[in-house]
């Protein structure tokens, strides 16, 4: 794999005494290892000397070897979204069998913290070129996902900051500097990847998928809604990535659409990088859109400024098309020439001691005490307050049983949400909750709750108990990729649970909403015996202490709601195939910035244990 080029001037390069492409003919002394010369240049003589097998080699994300020019196979495909996660080019066997696990992106981004945004990204890449350096992830990490939460339904809004272009723009800006910036100004510590661009966010819903919609978007919406955050990654953020999306826009798929990666990004925008397909968007473009036949697929999606296919529709079919004269050479090399630079600006073609990254090691930074307080205090700054009637912090001494019940009263891996790796824990509710106070536990139903045997137990749990913490909301198994929701109301009986639970609570309940998307609680909201309510979204590994941190005051909550919590009702007769954000026939208006009705809880929302007083602090107007 190119990411042994990686490896071999790495530590494991150091300590086994291997060799890299510079030290070695045919390379040594030439250009591509010059390092007076840009990546750019440097990347062009190296593509200069593949021939056209070496380099149809290296068009899919497990790109092959050039054992002529001692360049090994690598894995461009590695995830990072909120800690390293489990990829195609991450391994979590010894000695690299954990990585920190930071709370998923929506809790975090409910903080509207810009400083721990990037204090988290710049952890994660830390952990990564540890772990790098032992062979066991790539540099190349397919984060942030900033798209934004049109619709409550769709599966993966919980990987975004939210709603709002502003937000998720600033977010952005911040994470990925984080991510790829580090002490040596020379090199890439790690590459974040814009994705995906643009105008997805949608899985399977109303007749459509991913792999075939065509987002039907306006003008205005593109550029008030759809483009700022991908404008805001690339020119302030300065990503050295971007992905191009599944769906097609306007009626050209995204891989294949010249107007937004050649014209937007690397035109108008200056994008200097790499600009990967989603996986299997190329066969997309070809096979679901029918946009092309194979041969002109091949061109047209190097041509708008793709480089690598994640997936194997170019391994397949380019040499045909060259051959055919339909795909030009000089697109072949283009998209080379931006693969390559990204290696030297990794220090692929460099001199070791030249690269303080090659340092890092496991043991020293990854999973560090630091780490780990920094995924608790992320979690911490992401509970957002949505009630309190004055209840709330609860005493500890005055509450000394507690019970913990509900579908994610125990939740550990839930927590995580998707796009997670090993952590070297997971602390549930219920074991933040016992660290202070006697617990009683019942789980009451799942998360689809199809059943309500299980809230006797429940019920007779909070009955008992001087205090109760009840856990509702959903999970991976109701969203997540390729899993859009059909209604945002609490699945199944949860509503009856959260109704039967208040009612036959000894003393104060607070309900704890743990769910990525939007999902009506009003049953908590309106009914007086609800003393608290909680948003958590997917707070990480230590999302259960994090809770009770807040529960028993600890922690004075800080977040705000990073999406609009809408009614139920409001999905009925609206399409989520409708990208219209302002209001129209059957569109009540989306997001907060253009939706009519009366949300559970708006966008922002969030509560303290401090009262706050405002006065005008300025000279009086007469």
């Amino acid at each position: 794999m190119l990411k042994a080029v990686f490896l071999s001037v790495g530590c494991a390069w150091v300590a086994a005494g291997a060799q890299f492409p510079c030290t070695m003919a045919p390379l040594q002394g030439t250009a591509a290892c010059d390092t007076s010369q840009t990546p750019s240049a440097r990347a062009q003589y190296i593509v200069s000397q593949l021939t056209l097998d070496e380099k149809l080699r290296l068009f899919d994300n497990g790109a092959l070897s050039v054992p002529r020019l001692h360049i090994d196979a690598y894995q461009w495909w590695s995830e990072a979204l909120h800690g390293v996660g489990t990829s195609p080019g991450v391994s979590f066997t010894q000695p690299t069998p954990n990585a920190t696990s930071f709370p998923q992106v929506i809790t975090t981004a409910a903080s509207y913290n810009k400083t721990l945004w990037g204090t988290i990204s710049s952890a994660i890449s830390t952990e990564a070129r540890a772990m790098n350096n032992v062979g066991h992830a790539g540099l190349t990490f397919w984060t942030p996902n900033i798209n934004l939460i049109r619709d409550p339904r769709w599966g993966r809004g919980h990987e975004t900051p939210g709603e709002d272009p502003v937000t998720t723009a600033t977010y952005a800006a911040h994470f990925v500097p984080g991510l790829q910036e580090g002490e040596d100004s020379k090199h890439l510590k790690a590459s974040a990847c814009c994705k995906h661009y643009y105008g997805y966010d949608m899985e399977d819903s109303d007749g459509a998928d991913r792999h075939n919609f065509n987002a039907i978007i306006s003008l205005q919406d593109e550029a008030d809604t759809y483009l700022p955050a991908f404008h805001s990654c690339v020119v302030n953020g300065r990503a050295s990535g971007m992905m191009c999306s599944y769906n097609a826009v306007n009626g050209t798929p995204s891989c294949a659409n010249e107007r937004i990666m050649n014209g937007f990004a690397r035109g108008k925008w200056g994008f200097d990088g790499y600009i990967t397909s989603d996986c299997g968007a190329v066969a997309d473009v070809c096979n679901n859109h029918h946009y092309a036949n194979q041969d002109d697929t091949c061109r047209d999606v190097l041509q708008a400024g793709m480089d690598i296919d994640c997936g194997t529709f170019l391994t397949t079919n380019l040499y045909t098309s060259i051959s055919r004269g339909v795909t030009p050479m000089s697109a072949v090399d283009t998209a080379l020439e931006h693969l390559f630079a990204m290696q030297v600006r990794f220090g692929a073609f460099d001199p070791a001691s030249e690269q303080p990254y090659l340092n890092y090691s496991y043991t020293t930074a990854v999973n560090t005490p630091a780490h780990q307080h920094l995924a608790l205090e992320a979690a911490r700054q992401g509970m957002v307050l949505l009630k309190n009637d004055g209840t709330f912090p609860l005493d500890a001494t005055k509450y000394p049983t507690v019970a913990v019940v509900g579908p994610n009263a125990n939740a550990t891996s839930v927590m995580q949400a998707n796009y997670y790796g090993v952590p070297p824990y997971l602390i549930s509710p219920l074991m933040g909750v016992s660290k202070y106070a006697k617990t009683l536990y019942a789980e009451g139903c799942d998360t689809n709750c199809n059943s309500n045997s299980g809230f006797s137990a429940a019920t007779a749990a909070a009955a008992q108990a001087d205090a109760t913490v009840l856990v509702i909301g959903i999970s991976t198994t109701q969203e997540a990729e390729g899993r859009d929701r059909t209604s945002i109301a609490l699945p199944g009986y949860q509503e009856d649970l959260v109704t039967a639970v208040l009612s036959a609570a000894k003393g104060p309940v607070m309900v704890v909403v743990m769910a990525g998307g939007s999902v009506d609680f009003t049953v908590a909201k309106v009914n007086p015996l609800a003393k608290g309510i909680m948003w958590v979204g997917y707070p990480g590994q230590s999302g259960g202490e994090a809770i009770a941190d807040v529960v028993f005051g600890a922690v004075n909550p800080s977040g705000r709601l990073p999406h609009t919590q809408y009614p139920k009702d409001y999905t009925n007769g609206l399409s989520m195939l409708d990208m219209n954000m302002r209001p129209g026939t059957s569109n009540p208006g989306r997001t907060y910035r253009f939706y009519t009705g009366t949300p559970v809880y708006a966008f922002g929302s969030g509560l303290s244990y401090t009262s706050f007083s405002y006065k005008n602090a300025g000279p009086s107007v007469s």
